[in-house]
């Protein structure tokens, strides 16, 4: 292969890696920009000669790079604990109807609520299920 396939090759690893940020096509990208560069320069003759070369780079940069590379990128994102609500009782603090929204208390935090049935004020309800930001409850049984 020639310096300017490798290249296409390379450029079209680092569109894939665009779209899928896993961090594995950009060292088969890295790795054929540097097969490109020994082709360019005569090194590298044969085709089995630079698929050898192609491998044993990208094994070397996915072994020992890969790993500080996701540490640096890694990110601390927190998770909502929102769907922990799913199951909990708690009591409506306005009126609901099925096409108008209210506002339940749960675990002491006052939620926007949606419900499928008439709820009145004060009445003791269980979270059913998470819309948006929003919580689907129902009248509770207990």
């Amino acid at each position: 292969m020639s310096a300017v396939q490798w290249i296409l090759v390379a450029v079209l690893c680092g569109a894939v890696e665009i779209f899928t940020s896993g961090f594995w096509f950009l060292w088969l990208a890295l790795a054929a920009l540097l097969v490109a560069a020994g082709v360019s320069v005569t090194l590298l003759v044969s085709l089995p000669g630079q698929l050898l070369v192609f491998a044993l780079i990208t094994l070397v940069f996915v072994v020992f790079t890969r790993p500080l590379v996701l540490k640096l990128v890694k990110s601390n994102d927190t998770l909502s604990n929102v769907n922990a609500l799913i199951g909990q009782h708690g009591i409506s603090t306005t009126s609901i109807s099925p096409l108008h929204y209210g506002q339940v208390k749960v675990n002491g935090e006052i939620w926007t609520a949606v419900a499928a049935e008439e709820i009145e004020i004060d009445v003791r309800i269980v979270v059913d299920a998470i819309d948006g930001v929003k919580l689907v409850v129902k009248k509770s049984v207990i």
